[in-house]
């Protein structure tokens, strides 16, 4: 079994100093309430470029707080990518609105303004324009073309958090830009999660409902950090080769399930039963956010030149497809390869063999889940071939795997395609 040079399907990224914030917001009781929101929400404004930012204790709480202060009447039709997280859209729904589905394209796993439009109606209040993977969406065009039809526009920059279109960074086109800090991406803060607006009644209605949100609880946010530090702690490649790999090598040979978390129907279902409600992020949340902030644009470009070279060594690969960059910046938060759904399972059992652990994509075709099942179809989706979650697998490139390693990933994947 390998244990050096073993790599994680996923690196949590902590700054340094993390632990040293950790126990000084619990040591001086300041892991719930402190002066870390405030200077973190105008920090955060000034990097992105927006004159409000409110924070929440997760992503999922952070686009329910994005669509109560957008002030949308309810029934209205939110546009969501037809390939995308399910609980945004089950969110949307829980809270009395319709999503509706469109193409995405075959590439980028993005959707432009040319699979929107088909789906614009006179009941249509919201487009959720998604930068899935790290990959900007055409987000110029699709303002261009909700704002002519006087349609909101969020923006969904759960994996883009720090990329640019020009000089601009995403999520300060549209109406709210939405931020995800959980464990998984690039900028984890011991979850939690933001929106950024430049509308000053969308700002007022969004303080107001901050103002009536719970407060968390000092228990929560402990266990939370803990366990993702310790998750950070395990995802270091050394560690991971020594831990976790064993496990996961363990459920191979025994032919058990590779520590997969829930997805599509199973995951949509789990959520169903829950009561989302907007809760407050943390002051130990935030605290993290501040020195996030210091290295995110490194980190995020290490992400670049990792991604880089392992796309440069599998452009020729039969059998697989590597991400190809169709529009601005491209952060590579996830590397989805894109693999033959039969072969997929086999090349991330193969990969495992020599090292390398992968992940299978949280994304989902929600057109075929339950909740929306019964809802008009995207456009024809049923001729088409778009993405689906059983051709992609994802690499981990971050920049605390080392070169030689992302080499030797490249390496491996040509031998199992016989390249």
């Amino acid at each position: 079994m390998a244990l050096i040079g073993t790599v994680p399907r996923r690196c949590v990224n902590l700054p340094p100093g993390s632990l040293r914030t950790l126990l000084s917001c619990l040591s001086g009781d300041k892991a719930v309430e402190g002066p870390a929101i405030e200077a973190f929400y105008k920090a955060f404004g000034k990097w992105l470029g927006v004159p409000h930012v409110f924070g929440a204790s997760s992503g999922r709480s952070a686009f329910q707080l994005a669509l109560e202060a957008l002030g949308l009447e309810k029934g209205k039709e939110i546009i969501f990518p037809v390939f995308t997280f399910p609980v945004m859209p089950m969110v949307a729904k829980m809270l009395g609105y319709k999503p509706v589905f469109c193409e995405v394209d075959p590439v980028t796993f993005n959707s432009g303004p040319e699979h929107i439009e088909g789906q614009l109606t006179d009941k249509t209040g919201a487009v959720l324009a998604t930068h899935l993977f790290g990959q900007p969406c055409p987000i110029r065009e699709i303002s261009e073309l909700a704002r002519d039809r006087n349609i909101r526009i969020l923006e969904d920059c759960a994996h883009a958090c720090g990329v640019k279109v020009g000089n601009q960074r995403v999520g300060t086109f549209g109406d709210i830009g939405l931020f995800s800090f959980a464990e998984g991406k690039n900028m984890p803060c011991f979850g939690g999660g933001a929106i950024a607006t430049s509308d000053d009644d969308i700002a007022r209605r969004a303080e107001k409902i901050l103002s009536q949100a719970p407060i968390p609880e000092k228990s929560d946010i402990t266990k939370k950090a803990f366990s993702i530090w310790s998750k950070w702690v395990l995802t270091r490649p050394l560690i991971f080769g020594l831990t976790a790999y064993q496990a996961l090598r363990l459920k191979l040979l025994l032919g058990k399930t590779l520590m997969d978390s829930a997805v599509g129907d199973e995951l949509v279902e789990n959520f169903s039963r829950s009561n989302p409600r907007v809760n407050r992020m943390a002051n130990l949340q935030a605290a993290i956010g501040l020195l996030q902030l210091k290295h995110i644009d490194a980190f995020n470009e290490g992400a670049r030149q990792n991604a880089k070279i392992l796309t440069e060594n599998l452009g020729n690969v039969p059998g697989i497809e590597a991400p190809r960059s169709m529009e601005g910046d491209h952060i590579y938060v996830y590397y989805p390869l894109t693999v033959e759904p039969k072969r997929r399972d086999e090349l991330r059992r193969y990969l495992l063999r020599h090292g390398i652990d992968s992940k299978i994509t949280d994304m989902s075709d929600c057109s075929v889940l339950k909740p929306f099942r019964d809802q008009d179809k995207a456009g024809g989706r049923e001729e088409k071939e778009g993405p689906t979650e059983a051709s992609i697998l994802e690499i981990c490139v971050y920049p605390v795997i080392s070169k030689k390693s992302i080499l030797r990933i490249a390496r491996v994947i040509q031998s199992w395609a016989g390249a």
